[in-house]
C-alpha cells in the first residue's frame, strides 16, 4: 500500500477505532467483519477435511454452528468471500467527478454552517472584550485602593475561568470545521482508486480498509455482500447523496452562467475588480 494512501486509511480510522477491536487477536482478516446476512450472528472460521487430507476453511454463522438461532445459512468458503468483497469495492469506488461534485456540495455546507455561527461568534468574541475590559477596571480599582486584595484574587479567578470558557468554545468552532475538511478530504481520496488498492493490499492492511470502510459485511443467501458503512462512507457512497451531488453541480454551473451572462458578480469578487484611474 502507498504510504500516503496508508495515512489517508490511518486518519479515517482515527475518527472511530475501538479499544475493544485493536486488542482481538483475529485469525483472518475479515473475521469480525462478515456476519451472516440471515440472522445477523458473526461468522466463524471452521475447517473441513477432505477424504485425501486437504482442508478447507469455511465461514459459518456462529448463530447456527452455537444453535443458537434458528439459522439455516450454509456454510461458504472463505476464499469465496474474499472474492465476493474484493469486487465489491469496484462498486464504491466513484469517478473523478463524481468525487468533485460530492466534495464541492459538502465544502459548500461547511460553508453554510460556519456563516450560521458568525452570530454566535460574534457574541463570544464579544464577551471575551467584556471581560478583558472588566479585568483592566478591576486592577484599577485595586490600585486606587477601592478593592480589597481577596476580592482582587476571587474576581480575577472568575475572569480567568470564563475567559478560558470563551475562548476554547472560540478555538472548537475552528477546530472543528478544519478537521472535519481534512478528514473529507481524506475520505474522498481513498475512493480514487480503492479497488485497485484494495486489491493489492496484503491481509493486514485489507483489515485495515474494511475496518475504515464498514462496520459490518453481511453474507445474504444469495452470496451477495450488503454491507454498512462507517462514517463517512455512509454518505459519501450513498446513491442518492451523489445523485445530490450531481445537480447541486449543475444549479451552480447554471448560476454561475446566468451571473457570467448579465455581468452580476458576487459582492466580494466585486470590490475586488474595483480599480482606481
Amino acid at each position: 500500500m502507498p504510504r500516503e494512501v496508508w495515512y489517508q486509511v490511518q486518519s479515517v480510522l482515527d475518527a472511530h477505532k475501538s479499544a475493544a477491536d485493536a486488542t482481538q487477536i483475529h485469525d483472518h482478516y475479515l473475521k469480525g467483519t462478515v456476519y451472516c446476512g440471515q440472522c445477523g450472528s458473526r461468522l466463524i472460521i471452521c475447517n473441513s477435511r477432505n477424504r485425501h487430507g486437504k482442508v478447507y476453511p469455511y465461514f459459518v454463522c456462529s448463530g447456527r454452528h452455537g444453535d443458537t438461532s434458528d439459522c439455516t445459512r450454509q456454510a461458504v468458503l472463505i476464499e469465496d468471500v474474499e472474492r465476493l468483497i474484493e469486487s465489491y469495492y469496484d462498486r464504491i469506488q466513484i469517478s473523478g467527478e463524481t468525487r468533485q461534485n460530492v466534495a464541492g456540495m459538502m465544502h459548500a455546507q461547511f460553508d453554510q454552517l460556519m456563516a450560521a455561527d458568525t452570530q454566535e461568534l460574534a457574541g463570544l468574541a464579544a464577551g471575551r472584550d467584556r471581560l478583558d475590559n472588566e479585568r483592566v477596571k478591576l486592577l484599577q480599582a485595586h490600585y486606587a485602593d477601592a478593592v480589597p486584595l481577596d476580592l482582587l484574587k476571587q474576581e480575577q479567578a472568575r475572569i480567568g475561568a470564563e475567559l478560558e470558557t470563551i475562548n476554547n468554545r472560540i478555538a472548537a468552532h475552528h477546530d472543528e470545521y478544519a478537521a472535519a475538511r481534512a478528514n473529507l478530504e481524506d475520505a474522498i481520496g481513498l475512493l480514487a482508486n480503492v479497488a485497485g488498492i484494495y486489491r493489492r493490499c496484503d491481509d493486514a492492511n485489507r483489515r485495515l480498509c474494511n475496518q475504515a470502510f464498514f462496520t459490518a459485511i453481511y453474507l445474504d443467501d444469495d452470496g451477495e455482500p450488503r454491507v454498512t458503512y462507517q462514517q463517512p462512507y455512509d454518505a459519501l457512497c450513498d446513491p442518492e447523496v451523489q445523485a445530490n451531488a450531481l445537480n447541486w453541480a449543475a444549479e451552480t454551473q447554471k448560476s454561475d452562467e446566468v451571473q457570467t451572462r448579465t455581468g452580476a458578480v458576487p459582492p466580494v469578487e466585486g470590490l475586488n475588480l474595483v480599480t482606481s484611474g
